[in-house]
């Protein structure tokens, strides 16, 4: 095996860092979306006395607000979020809460979409409306046919665990009846998928098997979509644990295929995980209970970039600090330090904007948290 070179390089961030929301509001829940022509979306979540307002920036553009429910969820696994149809439509994804007395955590999943700049009237995007059921962990692409893909977690139906669902929208109109890829997942963690133009549609999330272990799961389509196959294990930990781990994983496609980026609490190889697909072959392990969140990007030039939140203490104060990992055609990685040791950081994003690496993530000092985003 290629023994891969680890460089080790620490920067200062915070001279770059960039503050894009509103200072007066709580913001969180970053996330990128690309639109047709290239340009790069970042949307946010802001919490305000007035409750959830939304918003997006194209490019180094302005802030702009995005209609959505003032008691639209807002938790990260499951943020709104944004994904463009070939045409320029927009189409929003966000959650709703409907608790009962059997379970807090109910709720539906809504979207709205924008034709030639006017948000119409949200909708739901699974038919079955009843109360008392859950419908949640969404996550939505731009298809290779100029449609728009969702994923979600859907009502159980097995002995545990939840369903994993898709459905996709159609010219002119919204999403169609949706279809169960997996009758037996994790109940709570988030989706990521990727589509390419060669037609195939490749999607993992955390999976749940017989025996109680929640690893990643992989199911891929070679037809845009229209049929997928079943459900294999991407990588093995055998994580067995009785909770929601609340830890998605990420996929991106490099010059060696797909990759994948996952957070695992199996006992003696916990932390991030980083690999390749096809061969299963780790890439890096960031070992312990200390690294989060991860999330992959790729670029045109072959390389894959990782960006996480590393937990951190200085004395008695505990904080999160971002940090980057990028991979080069010949498998070398350089890592950096993102954000800066003052502040208390988490969920970072990356994306690439056709010169550099573009990297948004939540930020906290004393009483304030606010979106930043930096480039490298």
């Amino acid at each position: 095996m290629k023994k891969l070179i680890f460089l080790l390089v620490f920067v200062a961030p915070t001279l770059f860092a960039q503050t894009v929301s509103n200072l007066a509001n709580q913001a969180l829940d970053p996330s990128f979306s690309v639109k047709p022509n290239g340009d790069i979306v970042l949307s946010w979540v802001e919490r305000s006395a007035d409750g959830v307002l939304f918003f997006r920036r194209v490019n180094q553009g302005p802030a702009e607000q995005v209609p959505i429910d003032k008691k639209a969820s807002t938790h990260a696994e499951g943020m709104p979020k944004l994904a463009y149809k070939a045409d320029g439509t927009c189409i929003l994804l966000y959650e709703m809460n409907r608790p009962t007395a059997a379970s807090r955590f109910n709720g539906d999943l809504l979207y709205a979409m924008e034709v030639n700049g006017v948000w119409q009237k949200p909708q739901y995007i699974h038919k079955d409306t009843a109360a008392g059921l859950s419908h949640s962990f969404g996550k939505i692409i731009s298809l290779p046919n100029g449609e728009v893909g969702a994923y979600w977690l859907d009502v159980k139906i097995g002995p545990k665990g939840r369903t994993l669902v898709t459905a996709s929208t159609s010219p002119g109109n919204g999403f169609g009846d949706m279809k169960i890829l997996d009758k037996q997942t994790c109940e709570c963690c988030r989706i990521d998928a990727l589509a390419d133009m060669k037609g195939n549609v490749d999607v993992i999330y955390r999976d749940l098997n017989d025996k109680g272990e929640r690893d990643m799961g992989y199911v891929h389509s070679s037809d845009f979509g229209k049929t997928y196959t079943e459900s294999v294990p991407l990588y093995e930990d055998h994580w067995k644990v009785n909770a929601c781990p609340h830890a998605g994983p990420s996929l991106a496609r490099g010059s060696k295929g797909l990759e994948a980026a996952w957070y695992t609490g199996a006992e003696g190889s916990s932390g991030v995980k980083w690999a390749y697909q096809s061969s299963r072959q780790l890439i890096l392990h960031l070992k312990g209970d200390k690294m989060r969140m991860p999330q992959l990007a790729s670029n045109p030039k072959g390389e894959t970039a990782l960006v996480y939140a590393e937990i951190k203490q200085e004395g008695e104060r505990y904080y999160k600090q971002i940090g980057l990992i990028v991979k080069d055609v010949k498998g070398n990685l350089k890592k950096s330090v993102v954000s800066d040791s003052a502040y208390d950081c988490a969920y970072p994003v990356i994306t690439w904007n056709g010169k550099s690496w573009v990297i948004a993530y939540e930020t906290v000092k004393d009483t304030q948290q606010v979106i930043q985003v930096v480039t490298r």
